[in-house]
């Protein structure tokens, strides 16, 4: 099946909402485009409805303000390297909140996914928001629709019917992997999980690796991942579900798949 570029456009219409709404405050249009970059990344990898919150924000409001700060920093932290929060911003509060309270979206989170989400969001920068961002094509889009209202059949511009193709690649191994989180009192090693996805859940040979936080002096582990050996057996494993709670030796275990952007 073939997308057509109009096709992502459409699609896309509440993350140019929100982008526009983002530059009217007003944004500089790279501070703006970055933080598009990450809260479309965390929309479509991992499946939070936050871009239409963006969007109904009043344009003075702080929380606007407070997100669009965040979440260039954790564009330029993830791709970068580097980034520099004032304290009453250290942790993310704006973008956990949108995210529903932290589960899985905290500071740690990037820290220990970096390299992951930094491919993640290279291939959102370089894919989706490229059409977002893209004034020209929206123009186009816009025309055509206003010559749908009148006139019979109208012909869409040969750049909305272009074939939206996608050159950026991530590896095999993304679209088979599960974050893992579990609570910092009580954590999980990478041979625990092992032994439940294995042995407990009785699916056999099918983890190809798992990695952990290192506890330090002052934190405990509280993230990993896991690599499945296939698609399906991930799938399996998460018994079809978007997310599941599972109980390891009286020990939480929070488990969500990672869905590449593309």
């Amino acid at each position: 099946m073939v997308v057509r570029v109009w096709e992502v456009l459409d699609a896309n219409e509440t993350a140019r909402s929100a982008y526009l709404h983002i530059l009217s405050r007003p944004t500089r249009q790279q501070i703006a485009q970055n933080a598009i970059c990450l809260l479309l990344w965390l929309e479509t990898a991992m499946g939070f409805d936050i871009l239409r919150s963006v969007a109904a924000m009043a344009p003075d409001d702080i929380s606007l303000a407070r997100i669009v700060f965040e979440a260039n920093a954790l564009f330029t932290y993830v791709l970068h390297g580097y980034y520099e929060l004032p304290p009453p911003l250290e942790g993310f509060p704006e973008i956990t909140a949108l995210c529903g309270g932290g589960r899985l979206i905290e500071y740690r989170f990037f820290r220990f996914h970096k390299d992951l989400i930094a491919r993640g969001v290279t291939m959102t920068r370089d894919t989706v928001a490229a059409l977002v961002f893209n004034d020209n094509l929206h123009a186009m889009l816009l025309w055509f629709e206003h010559d749908f209202d009148l006139i019979p059949n109208p012909v869409p511009a040969p750049q909305l019917m272009a074939p939206f193709i996608v050159t950026t690649t991530t590896p095999p191994e993304d679209s088979r992997t599960v974050f893992v989180a579990f609570p910092e009192c009580h954590p999980l090693s990478s041979r625990d999980i092992k032994d439940y996805f294995e042995r407990t859940l009785r699916l056999g040979h099918c983890i190809e690796r798992i990695a952990t936080e290192r506890s330090c002096a002052r934190q405990s582990a509280k993230h990993g991942v896991v690599v499945f050996r296939s698609r399906e057996l991930r799938d399996e494993a998460m018994h079809g579900e978007a997310a599941v709670f599972f109980r390891v030796d009286g020990r939480d275990m929070w488990v969500q798949p990672y869905t590449p952007p593309y």
